[in-house]
């Protein structure tokens, strides 16, 4: 990897960064910042834009790999300077008060794109089999287990971290060379330009116009497979018994939510419902079990079977869980009194989807003037 070479050309410089690699640099550099404002700092019904975030991160980061082979000279990966040698050295200049102007990258910040860009890769990764897992959604919905979710959510979190503290590095890094040993390398990335370098390969127009259609194909490519892709059957309450008479009252709940010996206790104790006389025919009683029965909560491989769905209580209320009171308790007891909710039990309020009983936080659509 050369070194600039003072006096040897216009001050302007060669073009060392061609437009498509600077596009990628900022536009990951926006579309990281959100997919961590919306991990970090949001409530979880803004997970959608979390996932399109994601998605944004899968297509760029599909389009750095491919034009670390394909690009011009500088955004090649064969020449980035990663010798170990090359690497000690660097360092020791650094730990002088020195640092050596490279038409590139320097072999610090060269190795620093390499763990961004791994670190960001397993991130989306895990991210897919999260939302394929945990929330019955996505491209690997159908073949990511709630076991695989909940496993690559804590994966998730941690490369998260990780990237968060890489990021801090690489930002110093720039800060200290750009300001601290005068190499402009925030103006190159803007304008790909170094002053006074002499660049080994020339940047083409081709180059340009070569690397926007990859990332169109790239984007057309994602989109297709993430439409294209079937996510696991759902069923909501089909039984057209079950919701006529337990709809009347309250949502028809989907059967995922108790397990089979649940429901089978609380049809057989409709005498007495919560207060309540719901007593149902012995036909229509023997109907409704057989169908919760069958689609009951160790029949479904999703967040709240597992959660709540399979958790018994003494009193078979779903709000008795430990989940529910989790994931509820930011909110003040008027909230279940609002004219939009009536109850704790009226999911369908605030859960878009909660009748074929995914329960996705993205789905959360809080009625109006109902706050946390």
């Amino acid at each position: 990897m050369a070194l600039i070479e003072q006096n040897k050309m216009p001050k302007e410089g060669a073009v060392i960064w061609d437009f498509p690699l600077r596009f990628f640099h900022w536009a990951m550099v926006g579309v990281v910042a959100i997919a961590a404002l919306t991990g970090y700092l949001f409530e979880g019904w803004w997970l959608n834009i979390h996932v399109y975030a994601g998605y944004a991160l899968l297509c760029l980061l599909l389009f750095r790999l491919v034009w670390g082979f394909m690009g011009s000279y500088y955004s090649r990966f064969h020449h980035f300077p990663l010798a170990r040698g090359e690497v000690i050295a660097h360092i020791k200049s650094l730990l002088k008060g020195r640092s050596k102007e490279y038409v590139g990258h320097n072999p610090v910040g060269a190795w620093m794109i390499v763990i961004l860009l791994s670190t960001l890769v397993l991130l989306v990764l895990s991210g897919l089999f999260v939302w394929g897992g945990q929330e019955n959604s996505g491209p690997l919905a159908s073949v990511a287990s709630y076991g695989i979710g909940k496993a690559s959510e804590e994966v998730h979190e941690v490369l998260a971290g990780l990237l968060m503290a890489a990021i801090a590095f690489h930002v110093g890094g720039v800060l200290v060379e750009n300001f601290i040993f005068k190499h402009p390398l925030i103006k190159a990335m803007i304008t790909g330009r170094k002053e006074g370098a002499i660049a080994q390969g020339q940047v083409r127009v081709a180059h340009s116009v070569l690397g926007i259609g990859l990332f169109v194909a790239i984007v057309c490519g994602v989109a297709l497979w993430v439409n294209a892709a079937q996510g696991p059957r759902f069923i909501g309450a089909q039984n057209a018994t079950y919701t006529q008479e337990c709809g009347d009252c309250h949502l028809a709940y989907h059967p995922s939510m108790r397990t089979g010996d649940s429901w089978q206790k609380m049809l057989l104790s409709l005498e007495n419902h919560y207060g309540e006389d719901a007593s149902l025919t012995p036909k229509k009683r023997a109907e409704i079990l057989a169908y919760l029965q069958e689609n009951n909560a160790t029949t479904f491989d999703t967040k709240v079977a597992h959660k709540i769905g399979r958790i018994e209580t003494a009193s078979l209320r779903m709000t008795d869980t430990r989940y529910w009171q989790k994931k509820h308790d930011d909110f003040k007891p008027a909230t279940f009194t609002h004219a939009e909710i009536g109850s704790k039990v009226n999911c369908n309020a605030c859960h878009q989807d909660a009748a074929d009983g995914r329960f996705s936080e993205s789905a959360i659509k809080l009625p109006k003037g109902v706050k946390k």
